[in-house]
């Protein structure tokens, strides 16, 4: 017996040493590219500022530095920004760029200014970069920094004109806007004219209208719906007919821009030309918005002619938009309508709409119509019931609140754990401290909801015990998401750092995996959307975004899309679907990290749709126009290839049929 122990021992210890001396060999091989790339994403999966990370900004490869100074910048340790402060100094360009942007991520804003200051020194290309962070990072209070911006409108580089053009759009500076108008009337430079005009439009600043009406016949229709964007501040009879002429744009985004604009002006000759228009549009998108925006000007001229819509066979998205017109204009003389579509018995889109219709009516006689609603079998109609009943009937609030946080629906839930936050409710703190103690049984999106509801009422009743509890609960869960949320509040509020409580991520992909997708993918893969309107094909920039490229061709293969609708359609802005439940509030189990980049969203870009930093998952979404305001904001993971004629007719309701992916050879 003895012998047999003592064998076992030896071949233990031999294993142990083989083991220990790998261990050893690995510490100290050179490792690969892919590789080394592997580890970085995978830190940056982690949400952990690791040692190797810092140590990959100093490798000899220029891949590997600038991707190590991107996934600082993607994690947002404020404990890394001095190391991406220094490889501003970098050789290559492509490094310091990558870290000028990264620095740029991680809301650290002493470091504005001092980008500023630095960038005089620096090569085009990076202090480009490095102005557009000090853009990202400072805010409209600091007025120095903007200042210093806007020196750099006046730079020897036309691609460091542009980025401070959108850096004092980023940090909401409008009292510099002047800058932008004086550089308009000098700047020979396509690009930098298009930087200006946007920050000018996006910032709305009413007085550079002549620099609007000169950009309303370019020959780029995205130009063209920024001019018109801009001239929707501009609150007079001239702009109002310049406005009127673009209603007649070749290019629906322009007119649908056009519609907005009138509808933001607010006067009955802004109402006149939407009511005459409404009778020449051709399709559900433009009827659509041409509705929304009678409605937002309470037009009354439009009554016979959205009726007639409305009582006609007008699609779901018609209807539901004529009905809601329909009820803020004639309140109460809308009930007789609303009721008669709701015996036809709609889908629960109309019917969701029927709620807010009766809510737009603002009469107390019309919530019990609502209440009956609040029972419907579908938690779209129960969630619209919901908000009209809380802000409408404050006598039954809490009998309200009970009823969303016994639903089983999570939007339910968390509508009422809003409106727990909202009205500085104390009382139902036990109610969320016991959804909490459930712990993963609950949603993450119910957790994240909880800790995210607590600062108004610390506000209102201090550090309660109750509340403290509940932020402690939430650093100890066990989704990172909440966990993060939960350490934010606790500092805020308690003004202690708790951070050290706060464990790295749990990551979904090994480090083995990525590197394994990392030499498949020495090509990009192509995703084919088949929808209603025709197949969309689009490049999946694993190169740019790998971890929510990884996610979406596992989706796609699975068959997760398959049958799932296009449920938000903006004229003019995107195209959005992938959510399972038709509603935007759905997704897989998880949430994927955000992989912010350099990558611009321009006309045809696919982006991922999150409610905060690192909450994505399944739902995407197709620009249909350039939207600057976008970039750096939201992962960059595709780019329409062909079939955009198709994007371009999608409306709500749509139906993605199926997503297939076509890859390159396998790895040898």
């Amino acid at each position: 017996m003895k012998s047999i122990l003592t064998r076992v021992a030896i071949v233990v210890l031999a294993l142990a040493g083989i083991y220990a001396g790998y261990l050893v060999y690995d510490s100290f091989r050179v490792r690969s590219t892919p590789e080394k790339l592997a580890a970085i994403i995978h830190d940056e999966d982690l949400r952990t500022l690791t040692p190797r990370l810092k140590d990959y900004l100093k490798d000899d490869t220029i891949r590997v530095r600038s991707r190590a100074a991107l996934a600082i910048g993607r994690i947002g340790d404020k404990d890394g920004a001095e190391n991406l402060f220094e490889a501003l100094n970098d050789p290559s360009i492509d490094v310091a760029s990558s870290a000028a942007f990264g620095l740029g991520l991680m809301g650290a804003k002493e470091y504005a200014i001092k980008l500023i200051e630095v960038s005089e020194n620096l090569p085009g290309a990076v202090a480009a970069q490095a102005v557009l962070a000090a853009g990202r990072l400072c805010d409209s209070s600091q007025t120095e920094t903007l200042d210093e911006i806007t020196s750099y409108l006046d730079d020897a580089s036309p691609e460091v004109r542009e980025a401070a053009c959108y850096a004092l759009y980023f940090g909401g500076g409008k009292e510099q806007a002047s800058a932008l108008t004086t550089l308009m009337m000098l700047e020979q430079d396509t690009l930098v004219q298009r930087a200006a005009l946007f920050a000018l439009a996006r910032l709305a600043i009413a007085d550079a209208l002549q620099i609007y009406s000169q950009f309303l016949a370019d020959a780029d229709p995205g130009v063209r719906s920024m001019a018109v964007r801009g001239m929707g501040a501009v609150k007079t009879p001239e702009a109002v007919q310049y406005l009127a002429m673009s209603l007649n744009d070749v290019d629906q985004g322009v007119e649908a821009e056009a519609i907005n604009a009138l509808a933001k002006h607010g006067s009955v000759e802004a109402g006149n030309y939407l009511w005459r228009k409404l009778p020449q549009m051709n399709g559900d998108k433009l009827t659509v918005e041409m509705i929304n925006g009678l409605r937002t000007l309470k037009a009354p001229q439009a009554i016979e002619a959205v009726n007639n819509l409305a009582t006609g066979q007008p699609s779901d998205n018609v209807l539901a938009a004529g009905l809601k017109y329909l009820a803020a204009v004639q309140s109460d003389r809308a009930v007789n309508l609303i009721d008669s579509v709701r015996t036809t018995k709609p889908s629960p889109y109309v019917r969701a709409a029927c709620v807010e219709a009766y809510g737009l009516m603002d009469k107390q006689a019309v919530l019990p119509r609502v209440a009956q609603m609040f029972a419907d079998e579908d938690p779209i109609v129960r969630a619209s019931a919901f908000d009209v009943l809380v802000r409408m009937d404050s006598s039954n609030l809490d009998y309200y609140i009970g009823q969303a946080l016994n639903d089983q629906d999570m939007v339910m839930i968390v509508q009422g754990i809003d409106a727990i936050s909202g009205f500085k409710l104390l009382k139902f703190v036990p109610s969320l401290a016991e959804i909490m103690a459930r712990g993963t049984e609950v949603s993450i999106d119910i957790r994240r909801s909880i800790v995210e509801a607590l600062p108004p009422l610390f506000d209102e009743f201090g550090q309660d015990s109750a509340l403290v509890r509940l932020l402690i609960d939430g650093i100890l869960d066990k989704e990172y998401i909440v966990r993060r949320s939960a350490a934010q509040v606790y500092e805020k509020k308690m003004t202690e750092d708790r951070w050290a409580q706060v464990p790295p991520a749990v990551t979904r992909i090994t480090e083995k995996q990525i590197r394994n997708a990392i030499e498949r993918y020495t090509t990009n893969p192509i995703a084919h959307v088949f929808t209603d309107k025709g197949e969309i094909t689009f490049e999946l920039l694993f190169d740019i975004a790998p971890l929510t490229v990884i996610n979406f061709v596992e989706l796609a293969k699975s068959g997760f899309y398959d049958g799932l609708l296009f449920h938000r359609v903006v004229p003019n802005f995107v195209a959005q679907g992938g959510d399972p439940r038709g509603d935007g509030w759905g997704g897989p189990e998880y949430f994927i990290r955000c992989e912010y980049s350099r990558v611009p969203y321009s006309r045809g870009t696919v982006g991922i749709a999150t409610s905060g930093k690192d909450t994505g998952g399944s739902q995407f979404f197709i620009t249909l126009s350039p939207q600057p305001h976008l970039n750096g904001r939201y992962t960059v993971f595709g780019q329409v290839t062909s079939g955009m004629e198709f994007a371009d007719e999608i409306t709500r309701g749509d139906v993605i049929q199926r997503i297939t992916i076509t890859e390159g050879p396998e790895p040898k």
